[in-house]
């Protein structure tokens, strides 16, 4: 009989492995607004590979580098820091003004067609529009 045979060595490139720092780079490239294709040109990875091995940090990366943006912004404003204090205010002031700016805007219900025809047939003006009731004798307003 044969001894025992080693298996034979897998070909090709060996598959992409992801680093810490490189996760970081995703996560910091992604805040910064860059594409996924542009990102996976600064890691020399194929777009692919990117989506493949970096999903999460695609997905959540920007909400992360966010957080951590305003944990600092917070840290500084404590320590003294008026611009950040003032930063702070404004982004506070903007987004309860979104708030209420959302809650005001509530949308019209949506009309279906018959009743868009008889309110644009109602809204005449101009050479076509019906003609004014007479006026009473009693009610002259």
């Amino acid at each position: 009989m044969t001894e025992k045979q080693t298996p034979p060595r897998k070909r090709g490139r060996p598959e992409y492995r992801p680093k810490l720092e490189d996760r970081q780079t995703v996560e910091q490239m992604k805040f910064c607004g860059e594409s996924d294709n542009t990102i996976a040109r600064a890691l020399s990875i194929d777009p692919d590979t990117l989506r493949k091995h970096f999903v999460d940090e695609l997905a959540d990366g920007h909400a992360q580098r966010r957080k951590e943006v305003i944990g600092l912004l917070f840290k500084s404003a404590r320590d003294g820091n008026v611009a950040a204090q003032k930063k702070l205010e404004e982004m506070g002031r903007l987004a309860g003004a979104a708030g209420v700016l959302k809650d005001r805007e509530k949308k019209a219900p949506k009309l279906g067609k018959k009743e868009e025809q008889k309110l644009a047939a109602a809204n005449v003006d101009g050479k076509y529009a019906p003609p004014k009731p007479p006026k009473l004798v009693v009610n002259n307003r």
